[in-house]
């Protein structure tokens, strides 16, 4: 485990957290600081897959597995909950398009779009999941690559043709415009920061802990006022290099010692992805529950009620973390284990 990445896992969350949590302080009218902690997120799983692969020879089978088995239970079970309730209670949830044929797309991590024009599915927040799944399959089919480097390239240049393809060609179908979003070169810079750290040898010297820090200051300085610095930068340009960037500055970070290593942090960091898909309860309940009933016009007032949400956000992450994921995914790890064995012994 490398801990300052998990303690930036954490730090992205809550920054996803923060930024929907908006509303409360100012209706409807939304910034996109806070945003970018989607852009760490990718660029930390690039990194982290290629960290977790990167010298070790096993069956991509295995990999893409791990993979599945990580993300889809509490993704799917967070759907099913939120597609209920939208056939339950539709006052709550106008945003979701509660048609069969939208949730198993959603299950199958297919994008489309929705009748507000948005490319989500019923959960709204499994849009990146989507680039994930993408992501994963793609590197699963590198596996079969080797040695690394060669692997890495013929990845890059994948998602490269991806974009440049989307950029002179400007497709116009669902799946053409989101696969080939420059976002998607965000898992690319992870990779070769994992690259980076893992094959070629930095005297400290020539990089000192100082300038790492300030390097990693910098990026999230970039970060903060991208939306002023660059409005109509595309996203890789504008968020996703600074936040590589950031992420080259932590785990360099730790290679000099400098490491985030506190029961807090990793806690945080096991509980970010929870955290990812369910903190919109919290703004939700303060949004459609509590404020109609308290009506807070006060800044102060409001400011509480920021603060709350995103600490109930990161309650209910605990929560549903310790309680849900952790047991679910268990429960299909054995369910999937079982299978196997018999597989094995079977005549």
């Amino acid at each position: 485990m490398i801990y300052n990445i998990q303690s930036l896992r954490a730090i992205a969350a809550y920054l996803v957290v923060c930024f929907h949590c908006q509303v409360l302080l100012f209706g409807h009218l939304k910034y996109s600081m806070g945003s970018w902690g989607v852009d760490i997120f990718f660029v930390i799983s690039g990194f982290v897959m290629a960290y977790t692969t990167d010298g070790r020879i096993a069956p991509p089978h295995h990999f893409i597995m791990k993979r599945l088995v990580r993300v889809v239970p509490l993704y799917w079970f967070m759907t099913m909950a939120v597609f209920l309730a939208a056939l339950a209670m539709p006052f709550l949830f106008r945003n979701i398009d509660s048609g069969l044929g939208h949730l198993l797309m959603s299950l199958a991590f297919i994008p489309f779009e929705k009748s507000n024009g948005l490319i989500q599915p019923v959960l709204f927040l499994g849009w990146t999941l989507n680039y994930e799944l993408f992501f994963y399959c793609l590197f699963f089919l590198s596996l079969y690559i080797y040695p690394e480097i060669k692997r890495y390239c013929y990845l890059s240049l994948t998602m490269i043709a991806l974009v440049i393809f989307g950029v002179l060609v400007c497709p116009e179908t669902v799946l053409g415009r989101f696969y080939t979003d420059t976002i998607i070169l965000e898992f690319v810079a992870g990779i070769w920061i994992c690259y980076l750290v893992r094959h070629v040898t930095i005297p400290p010297r020539l990089l000192p802990v100082p300038t790492i820090g300030a390097l990693g200051l910098a990026s999230f300085g970039c970060l903060l006022a991208a939306e002023f610095l660059w409005p109509t930068a595309p996203r890789f340009v504008g968020l996703g290099v600074p936040a590589a960037l950031l992420v080259l500055a932590a785990v360099l970070l730790e290679t000099r010692g400098i490491v985030s290593k506190t029961d807090f942090a990793v806690e945080q960091g096991n509980s970010s992805y929870a955290l990812y898909l369910t903190h919109f309860l919290s703004y939700q309940l303060c949004e459609k529950i509590v404020f109609k009933v308290f009506d807070p016009q006060g800044f102060s007032l409001k400011l509480a009620a920021f603060v709350g949400a995103v600490a109930l956000a990161g309650l209910i992450a605990w929560v549903v973390h310790r309680r849900i994921e952790i047991p679910l995914t268990q429960g299909v790890r054995d369910l999937i284990s079982g299978f196997g064995r018999r597989s094995h012994v079977r005549p």
